[in-house]
């Protein structure tokens, strides 16, 4: 698959993508959200084929105010909210940290998600493929967007690496999930080329 991005002199930004790659993007905010919003870690293990790949079954009410998890207990929670503290002697240091900042983490998180499902929604068909117009601010939610399933998905599938650059038979379980992964590192990277161009 290969995505076009020009940049308009208004500061806007073109995408033309595959109806494919449309399927892939509007799957992100479905399977993210939940593991963004979510006050406690997923309990099941994480199947990257899977339509919910990301998305941790709910066991309490979400709460987005709430700290994120404690070390050690959701790895991909952790990828998606590092420590500000890495000293074990800060941990109260860290707790208000989170306390205070981890709201505004989810929150921005989840609007990038809604932007990016408000930018294809408005998409429309144009030379075989799809054509998405990008305001700035929706540029960043792209981004936004893009880089926490790829880290939240790099974590599902334990990418090192050496394991992204290796390669993967087809017939292997990891090769869907780990297709899609050097997709998103390409969508991302393509739009930041756009950007510093």
């Amino acid at each position: 698959m290969t995505t076009t991005f020009r940049r308009t002199r208004r500061g806007e930004v073109v995408a033309h993508l595959h109806p494919e790659e449309v399927t892939l993007l509007r799957r992100l905010p479905d399977d993210l959200r939940p593991v963004i919003d979510a006050p406690s870690p997923p309990t099941a293990a994480v199947d990257p084929l899977a339509s919910d790949a990301l998305t941790p079954e709910p066991d309490a009410p979400v709460d987005p105010s709430m700290p994120a998890a404690a070390p050690g207990s959701d790895p991909i929670r952790e990828r998606l909210f590092p420590r500000a503290y890495l000293d074990p002697t800060e941990e109260e240091s860290e707790v208000d940290w989170q306390r205070i900042v981890h709201p505004e983490l989810v929150r921005s998180k989840l609007e990038a998600l809604s932007l990016l499902s408000a930018t294809l929604d408005r998409a429309r068909a144009k030379g075989g493929g799809v054509e998405v117009v990008l305001s700035p601010e929706e540029v960043e939610a792209w981004l936004g967007a893009l880089n926490d399933a790829r880290l939240a998905l790099g974590v599902a599938l334990d990418i090192t690496e050496d394991r992204a650059e290796q390669i993967v038979a087809p017939d292997d379980p990891a090769a869907p999930g780990l297709a899609v992964y050097t997709w998103l590192t390409g969508l991302q990277g393509e739009l930041v080329d756009v950007l510093l161009g």
